[in-house]
């Protein structure tokens, strides 16, 4: 699993970005004035517009965080298990992942294994300068790789959109998860539904469960399970099997910013003739806001030349 998948890829790679697009409603923005910050009595079953207000303001929150993400680096530990979560670890890795204005720069830490030396380290920490020295003064490949970039996100919202129409949403009441009661809500296909796009075919199917807090209009919890197989090129292309299983939870990282915290997949299917498999956990960490690339840059920079004074290069 990966966060922002290419669209254009296929099987494997582009269920995570499916499924993270499914993820939408999970996903957040400022509070905004008005009543979809405030809560639904705790006693009281929301209605049908308060629901439908509610989806809305998520669906909204979504595009605002996409973009709040691209300016937050974070650490991300991933385990690769052999079938499930309880099954033999076939790869275990931790890295530091930085925006890079088209995509991540991923850069080793302390925690890696082995543990990155400060003369790889001192090169990483070059080359993230070098990428976005490249993105601030664009070279014709770069201008591509921007555009590309731009279309991802263009899509990856009209997907987030078709995201209102796709489901019936009904609340299955509250939950207490931790120390906070949560709204429950399941998102079921809408027969209804005109898919635009071969993604937005594939909201036909899942089932999902969101666990929102309505004090901030933000969801804890989303789980997807794929309830029959999704097909690409009739089937020829790729397909995943039934049965995958998709979880995410986040929390509040910065004032009116909720980010993902926490991401597993357990999913199986076909690229061609080749089968994949994707028994990941994800868990998310350490989220610092750098700003845009004319701003992180400059910490990097900064980073290195601490280093280089610490360790001068031979």
């Amino acid at each position: 699993m990966k966060t922002l998948k290419d669209m254009a890829a296929l099987a494997a790679p582009l269920l995570p970005l499916l499924l993270l697009t499914l993820s939408a409603t999970a996903l957040t923005a400022e509070p905004r004035p008005g009543n979809q910050g405030s809560t639904i009595g705790a006693s009281l079953a929301p209605t049908a517009e308060q629901l439908q207000s509610l989806i809305a303001h998520l669906i909204e929150n979504q595009h605002s965080n996409d973009r709040a993400i691209e300016e937050y680096e974070r650490i991300e530990h991933v385990t690769v298990h052999k079938d499930g979560d309880s099954s033999e670890v076939v790869s275990e890795r931790t890295e530091r992942l930085l925006p890079s204005g088209t995509g991540i720069i991923h850069l080793q830490t302390a925690q890696s294994s082995p543990p990155v030396t400060p003369e790889a380290r001192r090169q990483q920490l070059q080359y993230a300068v070098s990428a976005l020295e490249l993105y601030l003064h664009p070279n014709d490949h770069v201008r591509q790789d921007v555009a590309k970039f731009e279309k991802r996100r263009r899509d990856r919202a009209d997907l987030v959109d078709a995201m209102a129409k796709a489901f019936r949403v009904t609340g299955a009441g509250r939950e207490t998860r931790g120390s906070r009661t949560l709204l429950k809500l399941l998102l079921d296909p809408d027969p209804n539904f005109k898919p635009a796009t071969r993604l937005a075919a594939a909201f036909e199917h899942v089932h999902a469960v969101i666990w929102i807090d309505e004090s901030q209009a933000q969801a804890a919890r989303l789980e997807i399970d794929v309830t029959s197989d999704i097909s690409f090129g009739g089937g020829i292309v790729a397909k995943v099997y039934h049965g995958g299983h998709f979880v995410m939870e986040q929390s509040e990282v910065a004032p009116g910013v909720w980010l993902p915290t926490l991401y597993a997949y357990d999913v199986d299917g076909r690229k061609f003739v080749v089968g994949f498999n994707i028994h990941e956990k994800t868990e998310v960490s350490h989220y610092r806001h750098v700003g845009p690339p004319s701003q992180s840059i400059e910490i990097i920079r900064s980073e290195l030349n601490n280093l280089t004074a610490e360790t001068p290069a031979r």
